[in-house]
């Protein structure tokens, strides 16, 4: 598919989509119609072993509803919302490990994409602002009101959501919304460092850890419980397991194909 609003780009095992609607990335219906398909594209590429979301340029990763567009009509439409949430379900859902490149402005629906992200690699001129009560709109695409509390707590949350002010890369770290605050000069070459390492590691694993720590929140203790088990009997009888184990003996590094 040839894609209008993102661009797709493979280096080694890592994979990266960019939003591309300069100068803020801001989203559409067509945008999150593209990013469904590419992340649909990727679970099927076998040669992907992690996926790298970044936004085009400096100044933001994604700065939330293209409010201009009239066609999409972002607020208020309920596709607009549909896709919105199923862009999140698919990040949080997909099989490989997906990174959050993020530097310059995070917004609206641009900070939901990059919370959903399973590791996020901030840019020190990374910002993040949670204001819709000052735009007099509902955050619904399942992230501010949904998971942002399983995230980082109650209190941290409504900090967040009632004060609605701009959080800086550092300040963003300290709530444990980023992985790590990178400065921007090296920001490029940190993202790239951290594909490659996630992209060596054991695929059935990484599906293993996602949909178990996934499953503490949407569903409960004990469902996390009982996936574990049914993970780690699967793994015992396959050849990566073998493989880890035969590397760890040999002083080598693993090479795993997922199987």
């Amino acid at each position: 598919m040839q894609y209008e609003t993102l661009r797709v780009e493979h280096t080694g095992g890592a994979s990266r989509i960019t939003l591309d609607r300069p100068p803020v990335n801001a989203v559409t219906v067509q945008l999150l119609e593209e990013l469904l398909h590419a992340f649909d594209a990727l679970e099927a590429r076998s040669e992907t072993r992690c996926i790298v979301l970044a936004g085009a340029g400096t100044k933001a990763f994604c700065a939330g509803a293209d409010l201009a567009d009239t066609r999409g009509q972002a607020h208020g439409n309920k596709r607009f919302r549909g896709l919105g949430r199923a862009a999140l379900e698919r990040v949080e859902t997909h099989p490989k490990p997906v990174i959050g490149a993020l530097r310059g402005w995070c917004i609206g629906g641009g900070f939901a994409l990059a919370m959903a992200c399973d590791v996020r690699i901030a840019s020190s001129t990374a910002k993040f602002r949670t204001g819709d009560a000052y735009l007099g709109v509902i955050p619904s695409w399942g992230m501010s009101l949904t998971r942002l509390v399983h995230y980082i707590g109650r209190n941290r949350t409504l900090d967040m959501l009632i004060l609605g002010e701009d959080l800086s890369a550092d300040k963003a770290m300290e709530l444990s919304l980023v992985t790590r605050v990178v400065p921007d000069d090296a920001f490029d070459a940190e993202v790239e460092k951290v594909a490659a390492r996630v992209a060596s590691g054991a695929p059935i694993t990484f599906r293993a850890i996602k949909e178990t720590v996934r499953a503490q929140y949407w569903i409960s203790p004990p469902a996390a419980h009982e996936l574990e088990t049914r993970w780690a009997d699967l793994n015992d009888g396959t050849q990566d397991f073998q493989e880890g184990k035969a590397a760890f003996r040999e002083k080598r590094a693993p090479v795993f194909k997922g199987v």
